[in-house]
């Protein structure tokens, strides 16, 4: 039943990355519905129903608890179309497969066909829960510690730490799946925006694959951090136009050691935001970028969701030294290099949150 649920979460990413003609995307499906014949086998049903009940997925009346990143996947998928029931069937035809896979990939709600069969399940509403106000005063906060950062050399990370929790409730509030941030390009600091939109977006991530609490606030306060070292680049090689070259290039690609030893040095720095900015330039497939490690590694998971996240709103946004390329320029440079820089499941994952919200 696992594997069946990977195997439907592997078609839909696969289809986001690739037209439905391609030999991937059929393989894909192909694989998807070898899987569910062998559940019908060795179950001796003609159906298997999944319940999306809360963040629990419930396949036959028994709860899958053991969930990798794939089959948390697959709930939020559902849940972000409104499918909390999912019934299919045997017999079901590659066609058909096909039209179900296209409509997620998409991000659009599938039809019910005579093979596939969704619908919604009715819960007990949950107490609310406290939230974190986000405020203009909490932003403009961090956004000055990040303007005096050059001379005071310190930022507040008790505040930044409350504005993630922020950020955190206020995607759990929007109807979107990625909280718009037009409200917070108020401010003409760079750096600080960029971090602010790239934290947001990796937070977006996590809570797609399922990730909550202490966790996904571990992920966005390292998606916050991860530029921490540019604010010890020069402001000249910082917002030079064009190519940097030289001994001003090497400055930029310092920017990653640099941040890593800083958040080293403070004490309410977390583990995971050393990592992330020392490796969010890190390549997936471990070809040489930059920084250079002393041996060959693949950034962790955090990473891997902040390269995505950096490179989307670098491309996507006003940069001071030029204009943005728009959202689908930005996507399409994400997908040329799934699989090199960037993890391919992250990116269809990716590319269907900026689809949905958009």
């Amino acid at each position: 039943m696992e594997n069946l649920v990977i195997q439907v979460a592997a078609a839909i990413n696969t289809r986001t990355l690739y037209p439905a003609s391609h030999p991937r995307v059929v393989n894909a499906v192909e694989q998807m519905n070898a899987a569910l014949r062998r559940v019908l086998e060795e179950n001796e049903s003609e159906s298997v129903t999944f319940l999306i009940v809360d963040d629990d997925l419930v396949a036959e009346e028994r709860v899958l608890r053991k969930m990798n990143l794939s089959q948390m996947q697959f709930i939020e998928m559902l849940k972000r179309c409104g499918i909390e029931r999912l019934t299919l069937a045997a017999g079901l035809p590659s066609q058909e497969a096909h039209q179900f896979i296209d409509a997620l990939a998409a991000g659009t709600i599938p039809e019910s066909s005579p093979h596939i069969v969704i619908g919604r399940v009715q819960t007990v509403d949950k107490p609310k829960v406290e939230e974190h106000e986000l405020t203009i005063e909490k932003l403009e906060e961090v956004r000055e510690s990040f303007a005096n950062f050059r001379k005071e050399r310190r930022l507040p990370l008790a505040q930044m730490d409350e504005l993630v929790w922020g950020f955190i409730d206020a995607i759990t509030r929007t109807t979107r799946a990625v909280l718009p941030l037009s409200r917070l390009r108020e401010h003409d600091e760079y750096t600080f925006i960029h971090s602010v939109n790239v934290s947001v977006l990796v937070l977006a991530q996590a809570r797609s694959f399922g990730i909550r609490g202490a966790t996904l606030h571990a992920f966005g306060m390292a998606g916050l951090l991860h530029d921490v070292g540019k604010l010890m680049v020069p402001l000249e090689v910082l917002n030079k136009p064009g190519k940097l070259e030289g001994e001003q290039w090497a400055l930029m690609q310092g920017h990653a050691e640099k941040g890593a030893w800083f958040l080293s040095e403070q004490e309410q720095a977390t583990p995971l935001s050393i990592v992330v900015a020392y490796e969010h330039h890190l390549r997936y497939d471990g070809k040489p970028s930059y920084p250079v490690p002393k041996t060959t590694r693949i950034p962790n998971l955090v990473s891997r969701m902040t390269s995505i996240a950096d490179t989307y709103d670098a491309m996507s946004t006003v940069r001071p030294y030029q204009a943005p390329l728009g959202k689908a320029s930005a996507l399409e440079l994400l997908q040329k290099r799934a699989e090199t820089f960037y993890d391919p499941l992250l990116v269809a994952n990716f590319k269907q949150l900026i689809q949905h919200a958009t």
